[in-house]
């Protein structure tokens, strides 16, 4: 057993920012991350293709092209990428060796070089204060003192969400597999770090889990379990297919939770939303009102359990917001027969408008709206108006529900996922006490989830290319081409969705030509 080589220097206790607390943090913790889609949806200049004008835009690229040079150019710039990344890990822990209380920067060894990776701007989002240096430092200590792979994990990756503004379908596509090569970039930087130090030990010597957690939340939104059950395999095909099962592992987060968290957590988790979602449900029912939002949106800031006092709309108003571009409405199904593009256009109207009454309608009037189907291609604004006071009503109950479900991770003695898989180092999404929140590349000024979006080449400020992703709206709104694969095969097989989009500042001449510009100028920076 070989030691790190570091000596200890005695710090004062631990601020309690920087380890794991029981409750939401009320001055700043979000809980969901699409509440941008509410200015974009507002904007009248942005509209979807309609089903002509998406037949010509797209190009198709050959299932072969994108195995044998889509594929390795970015698997290549990606390494190229995770090599910087160790270069710089190695500069950055002397520099911060204080943090990691070392009393000299020639103390640093290879745990404060990996831990280094964690802290390291391109892989990680949130400010400094939510985690220590040196605490980290002590759990990658034991793994490499043990000869340990260095154990990671992020609940992520749920599903393609249904709203026709973020995707035009519900499998993954090169945004998922550029979240996977994220994911991997990681790995393979702390791999090179680890491996230069201990060159005798066999295997992986990094690994990342990422707990799919669509399980958890699809019933919340109205999505079926064979939705989920589709991304997740598909997920598993791009893993294999990338050759990344050494090191990427996807699990269910239901079924990781029913077979490795204790049952009296189990209970303790159940009873915790219960009480989570009666106590919402009776603050905030009681000042819902769908003719005037505005007010109740005001007043829900102001009485919300869990206030977040950093912003100003407070914790449930964005999660509202996210919501109503997140669910697949029981409102709306009524209107599936219809042609998709009379759907997206009834849809972009109800969303536009869904805080602001198309009519006023008398409450006791409101059930003898008539809504007929049949009519859906010119409804008028008395149908309209009904339709969209049902979906609030769907959208405020999914955001007390969401709140109950969160709190009940959140209010629990240990973070679920690490009583389940202990030791890990666990990433998050949205930055949390004690935990990694993952950088996500920002285009057009926003940041976009892989599964909120769909996949665009587009150009950075300094004129290389950037793998991201934006919602269809942002995308076709502004004139962007989407891509479809032809001659699939059954990890390309996307019935119609493209695989990814060009954004109109990517100027080439054809197909082969794209391929050439991507492989030359591709970059893999999150920040400049």
């Amino acid at each position: 057993m070989r030691r790190s080589g570091a000596m200890k220097f005695p710090r004062a206790p631990y601020p309690e920012q920087v380890s794991y607390q029981v409750g939401l943090d009320k001055i700043q913790e979000a809980v969901i991350s699409s509440h941008f889609m509410h200015e974009l949806a507002g904007d009248p200049r942005l509209e979807l293709y309609d089903e002509d004008r998406f037949v010509a835009k797209a190009l198709h690229i050959d299932a072969e092209a994108v195995h044998d040079r889509l594929i390795p150019a970015l698997r290549e710039a990606c390494d190229v990428f995770s090599g910087h990344r160790a270069a710089a890990a190695r500069s950055r822990a002397r520099d911060n060796y204080q943090d990691y209380g070392l009393a000299d920067p020639r103390q640093v060894g290879t745990a404060q070089v990996i831990t280094e990776v964690m802290f390291d701007r391109q892989y990680r989002a949130e400010p400094l204060r939510s985690c220590s240096r040196e605490l980290l430092c002590g759990t990658v200590a034991e793994r490499v003192e043990a000869g340990s792979p260095i154990e990671m994990v992020i609940p992520a990756l749920p599903f393609k969400f249904s709203s026709p503004l973020k995707t035009r379908g519900r499998l993954p596509d090169l945004a998922e597999l550029n979240f996977l090569l994220g994911l991997n970039e990681i790995v393979s930087t702390v791999e090179q770090i680890y491996r230069a130090a201990r060159p005798d030990l066999q295997g992986p010597l990094a690994r990342f889990t990422v707990v799919s957690d669509g399980s958890r939340y699809n019933k919340l939104v109205n999505e079926p379990d064979s939705v989920v059950e589709r991304y997740w395999n598909r997920l598993g095909v791009w893993v294999e297919r990338l050759r990344l099962d050494e090191h990427i592992t996807i699990l269910d987060y239901r079924s990781l939770l029913r077979d490795s968290m204790p049952a009296g957590d189990r209970r303790r988790k159940s009873a915790i939303a219960a009480g989570a979602r009666a106590e919402y449900g009776r603050v905030l029912w009681s000042i819902f009102d769908p003719n005037d939002m505005v007010s109740a949106m005001t007043m829900a800031a102001r009485v919300e359990p869990d206030p977040e006092y950093a912003n100003a709309e407070g914790r449930f108003v964005p999660l509202l917001k996210s919501l109503i571009y997140t669910i697949k409405y029981d409102s709306l199904t009524m209107f599936d027969p219809l042609p998709a593009d009379a759907r997206h256009a009834l849809y972009r109207d109800l969303t536009a408008h869904i805080f602001e009454p198309y009519v006023a309608i008398p409450p006791d009037e409101l059930a003898g709206v008539r809504i007929d189907a049949r009519a859906g291609l010119a409804p008028t604004d008395r149908v309209k108006e009904r339709l969209r006071q049902m979906m609030l009503r769907e959208s405020w109950a999914c955001a007390i529900d969401y709140m109950a479900e969160i709190k009940s991770d959140r209010e629990l003695a240990e973070d679920p996922i690490l009583t389940c898989l202990p030791g890990h180092l666990r990433w998050t999404i949205h930055a949390k006490a004690g935990q990694l929140a993952l950088s996500t590349p920002i285009a057009a000024g926003i940041r976009v989830q892989a599964w909120a979006g769909a996949a665009v080449f587009k150009l950075t400020r300094r004129k290389d290319v950037k793998l991201c992703t934006l919602p269809v709206l942002a995308l076709e709104g502004a004139g962007a081409i989407p891509v479809r694969v032809r001659g699939v095969d059954d990890a390309l097989a996307l019935a119609g969705q493209p695989l990814f989009y060009i954004y109109p500042d990517v100027t080439f001449a054809d197909m082969d030509d794209f391929l050439a510009v991507v492989r030359r100028s591709l970059v893999r920076r999150r920040t400049n």
